[in-house]
């Protein structure tokens, strides 16, 4: 487990001087990853604003102490679905500390300016939890576009983005103008200098790229204990896990209801009712089944839940279901969940998708980055074509993200 006190033993002043430290200290500089996993016990029973304020405070450590291969998927995460200024700020500064960047960051950039542009908001690092006053802090927007600019000959791909944006801006944004145009200049000038055989050109994605689908093969968990949790469904119907999972594949996402991320939650089962989409399209609709089960199951409902669903297109029958357990810390240790509380509330989670083989087991995971649908149905398809529960497993397999690989996917 993490080597760090649980909240209630740890002031947020005392956090932000623990993590300081953690900074300065070269032999403990991995302690700043393992405090951003959303189920550190640190955050438990954190409000929502207190954790944005410490996870905040790590990103801005790592962009003084220079970011580890580790901590990478954080930013990249943040960049991709983050909606709140300090945090996104905060990774953008982070990764121009990265000692390795690639052309594919440009992308997450890009994304991040897509989604917060319209909340941008002056934010301050200067000290833990202090708020920017005056024109002498920064601003998510601000952070985005430098980081563009560091990038320079590796944001070429974005760049027809980048000039769109710039012809975007109305009369009143003088200051963002002339943010994105130090941003082209940046890129620019760098591109012209590989045109004229100065500068090298940026070669090959660094190996130290994280993936973020992983494909368990001869280490498939059986279902255990959580094969007798009860599960409530969008109509009010209870059934056990293993009653509902066992017998055919099934993919299953996370979320809940009170989420006020629409990069997260809400995003999530609408990519689902695509997903059931592509299953109908290849007439697999009633071989490989979906769930959407909440982390929330107090507050979420059957009738929450329906109503949730369905205002996304989703699909609703014995065979696809809204869901909640009724003994959720079961389900979290079982999937070993992305999220922590306070007292019932969520105050963060990640994205996290599954697809369970016809034994009810883990099979393949999608972790924090933006899923893309199709690959996911196709990694079900192929569970599918097992021949028989535990053929095929003699290896496991590890993929990386085509989100990843080629950029942020909606």
């Amino acid at each position: 487990m993490p080597r760090v006190k649980p909240a209630s033993q740890l002031s947020e002043a005392q956090f932000a001087v623990l993590v300081d430290g953690l900074a300065d200290d070269p032999g403990r500089r991995d302690l700043l990853t393992e405090l951003l996993h959303e189920n550190h016990p640190v955050y438990a029973e954190c409000g929502a604003a207190a954790v944005v304020r410490m996870r905040g405070w790590i990103l801005v450590a790592l962009a003084r102490a220079g970011v580890p291969d580790g901590a990478l998927i954080f930013l990249l995460e943040e960049l991709d679905a983050g909606v709140d200024p300090y945090l996104v700020a905060a990774a953008a500064r982070a990764l121009r500390s990265y000692p390795r960047p690639t052309e594919t960051f440009a992308a997450f950039v890009m994304r991040a300016l897509s989604n917060i542009r319209y909340r941008d908001e002056p934010v301050s690092f200067e000290a833990y939890g202090e708020y920017a006053m005056s024109a002498a802090g920064t601003s998510p927007v601000q952070e985005l576009l430098e980081t563009l600019a560091w990038l320079g000959p590796l944001a070429r791909g974005v760049l027809p983005e980048l000039m769109l944006l710039r012809a975007q801006c109305g009369a009143g944004s003088r200051k963002l103008r002339v943010d994105i145009d130090r941003a082209i200049r940046a890129i620019s000038a760098a591109d012209q200098a590989i045109s004229s055989g100065t500068l090298a050109c940026c070669g090959a994605p660094p190996d130290s790229l994280p993936n973020t689908v992983a494909w368990t093969a001869s280490s498939r968990r059986d279902a255990g204990p959580i094969g007798k949790v009860v599960l409530e469904d969008h109509d009010g119907n209870r059934i056990t896990f293993e009653e509902f999972f066992k017998g055919k594949p099934a993919i299953v996402v996370f979320f809940y209801t009170r989420c006020d991320n629409p990069m997260k939650c809400s995003l999530t089962v609408a990519k689902l009712a695509h997903v059931q989409g592509l299953l109908d399209a290849q007439g697999l609709g009633e071989r490989i089944q979906t769930a959407a089960i909440t982390y929330d199951p107090a507050f979420d409902l059957p009738e929450r839940l329906r109503i949730y669903g369905q205002d996304r297109g989703v699909r609703l029958d014995a065979r696809h279901r809204m869901l909640r357990a009724l003994d959720n810390d079961a389900l979290r240790r079982h999937f070993e969940l992305g999220v922590n509380f306070i007292e019932s509330l969520v105050n963060r989670h990640r994205i996290e998708v599954y697809i369970l083989d016809s034994e009810a087991r883990i099979a393949v995971s999608f972790e924090r980055i933006h899923w893309d649908e199709r690959e996911v149905v196709t990694r079900a398809i192929e569970l599918l074509e097992e021949r028989e529960p535990g053929a095929g497993q003699g290896q496991p397999r590890s993929c990386c993200s085509s989100s990843v690989a080629a950029g942020p996917a909606g």
